[in-house]
């Protein structure tokens, strides 16, 4: 944003009661608040790339009455450009020199986003970023409107996708938008293209017993309208400690919190990534200074997240009720020329005086000087990501994972019946497995993906005194087995550092008849020679059994992840945008017997 502007069951009981518990939808009432949305991902651990461990339980408390926002963009394929897409950092790897960057005043991509340079209203897009948030304990959205475009049929698009989502029991975000230049045309817009149609009502954020709005109310005149929302000024750098109802979207290290009637009562605080690169504040900067950058404008420190983990650090400390997170998806900004002020000044850029001539971007510039939290293509992929799921997790607290006892009965023939009792039961989302078509943001590119196949939705795991179960379910009938399908990884000693990326077990990487499968060991750098196992498919459900001398000695205790139509051949990369992974990314399910 310029400053300056996602078979039949048992038995038909059995049937309608897992679908109960798994695809009810979301229920739609109407509350003074709109309550927290519970995190989803409760059974759910991961290690980032950068080897950092998810907090748990233990760490984050119980669960708590706590809400958070992401600012999310929607301008993305809005202002294309003769020349197609102008990726800054490709440019400058291209010729470091002289960057041949686009005209003045071109949208330009900082860099280029896990998912390509897309349009943002590609239905395959907004679902997977709307599970990604889901994944990560986002409860609304606060919608970029601040340069007077109001992008109302990407907003309908996504709309459209998130109730769809919903009524496959998706707990998505809701929405909230964010005004700024005429703000009364703006809010006036809003009020009677979104706000009067009543069908998007389900998704409105509520605070206060009205919907929120990011606007200044002291702008509105139309007393309707003014009635109508409840009012949070939100802009940089604002007296927020001084006059009530300003939520910063932000602030500099320690930030100030929002209040509402009382000043020593912290109603809200936002979280930033990083700040400016016209005042030199990168993903690097703590303590008070900004890294030094290399010739590519970058730090050591690029990806550790730095100057995010002080700001939420300081969230966490005030502890209010909702944080605000800048943010998840802006990758772009104008190019402006510097040119000398009536007193031979220029503008500040990287740290320095910009020569005359010299182009400059306002809010972001490079893989150090953004403030995006979705992946990225290379560089530092989704360490952001899981540091937001981190620190979500610390501040919404989460519920503990429950140890389980032997389980005697489960046999492996088919029936399946026997799993009915069998918890916990692991949830994934259905309907990750959509094909992708749509246009890039140049309108010359059509993305296109088309792995989706078995969608899966839930898994559970039970064991005796000689085995351990594994159970999955898809949305869909299975299909037939083929390269890559249903494989089960398994990281049986939590080392990351053991197994191929961390798992030690691999089952159906080979499927030699109906009823018999294999698993196989990771060693001395590659797979071992597989070992027959039983396992039996039918209708949506798989089963399958393995020997518990594979788990060690004591009671079994697991990280598993199923993964379908991605080759265990290129690291993790591929299971973040190809076939179906449960969990989502490099999540995986904790299994803790007793």
């Amino acid at each position: 944003m310029n400053t300056p502007t996602r078979l039949l069951f048992f038995s038909c009981l059995s049937l309608l009661i897992l679908l109960g518990f798994r695809l009810r939808p979301i229920p739609q009432t109407i509350a003074d608040t709109t309550p927290a949305l519970p995190l989803s991902s409760d059974l759910w651990v991961a290690t980032d790339g950068l080897g950092r461990t998810l907090p748990t339980a233990a760490e984050t408390g119980a669960p708590r009455a706590k809400h958070v926002g992401i600012f999310y963009f929607l301008w993305h394929g809005e202002y294309a450009v003769k020349g197609g897409v102008y990726d800054i950092s490709k440019l400058r790897r291209a010729n470091p020199k002289s960057p041949k960057f686009g005209p003045e005043g071109a949208f330009h991509w900082w860099g280029e986003p896990e998912i390509g340079y897309y349009r943002a209203d590609d239905p395959w897009v907004i679902r997977r970023n709307l599970q990604l948030l889901t994944d990560a304990g986002i409860d609304f959205l606060f919608l970029d409107v601040t340069n007077r475009d109001t992008y109302l049929p990407t907003v309908r698009k996504l709309c459209d996708v998130s109730l769809q989502m919903r009524g496959e029991g998706i707990p998505t975000p809701a929405i909230v938008f964010i005004t700024y230049t005429k703000t009364a045309e703006t809010v006036g817009d809003l009020f009677t293209h979104f706000y009067t149609l009543k069908q998007y009502e389900p998704l409105w954020f509520r605070w206060q017993g009205k919907p929120l709005i990011l606007s200044n109310r002291a702008e509105v005149t139309d007393p309707t309208q003014r009635d109508f929302f409840t009012y949070r000024y939100s802009w940089a750098w604002t007296p927020a400690e001084t006059v009530a109802h300003h939520w910063q979207w932000i602030d500099d290290t320690p930030q100030n919190y929002g209040w509402d009637t009382n000043p020593a009562v912290p109603e809200q605080i936002p979280v930033a990534v990083a700040g400016h690169p016209i005042r030199n504040i990168g993903k690097s900067y703590a303590q008070g200074r900004q890294a030094r950058i290399d010739k590519n404008a970058l730090t050591p420190q690029t990806s550790a997240g730095r100057y995010v983990g002080e700001q939420w650090k300081r969230a966490l400390t005030v502890n209010p009720q909702l944080v605000m997170v800048t943010g998840w998806n802006e990758w772009m900004a104008q190019r402006f020329v510097a040119r000398p002020d009536a007193k031979g000044n220029t503008t500040d850029f990287l740290g320095m005086k910009a020569d005359s001539g010299q182009s400059y971007f306002v809010d972001l510039y490079n893989e150090e000087f953004n403030r995006d939290i979705e992946p990225m293509k290379g560089g530092y992929g989704d360490a952001y990501y899981y540091q937001l799921v981190a620190n979500v997790r610390r501040f919404k607290g989460l519920t503990p994972i429950a140890s389980v006892g032997p389980k005697a009965g489960i046999k492996v023939d088919g029936a399946f019946g026997d799993w009915a009792a069998v918890t916990p039961r692991y949830r994934d989302w259905p309907g990750d497995v959509a094909h992708r078509n749509w246009p890039g943001a140049d309108k010359k590119t059509t993305y296109t993906n088309r792995t989706g196949r078995n969608d899966f939705i839930e898994a559970r795991t039970a064991f005796d005194e000689k085995q351990v179960f594994f159970w999955v379910k898809t949305y869909k009938p299975l299909t037939k087995p083929g390269p890559n399908w249903l494989l089960l990884l398994i990281d049986t000693d939590g080392k990351k550092s053991t197994g191929w990326q961390g798992y030690d077990l691999v089952v159906n990487r080979s499927v030699t008849s109906a009823t018999q499968t294999t698993v196989q060991r990771w060693q001395n750098g590659r797979w071992q020679a597989p070992a027959p196992i039983s396992y039996r498919a039918a209708g949506y459900q798989l089963e399958l059994a393995l020997p518990r001398t594979l788990f060690g000695t004591g009671a079994p205790h697991f990280d598993f992840h199923w993964v379908d139509n991605v080759p265990l051949t290129n690291g993790l990369t591929p299971f973040f945008t190809n076939g179906d992974s449960a969990p989502d990314r490099r999540f995986n399910y904790r299994f803790v017997g007793r």
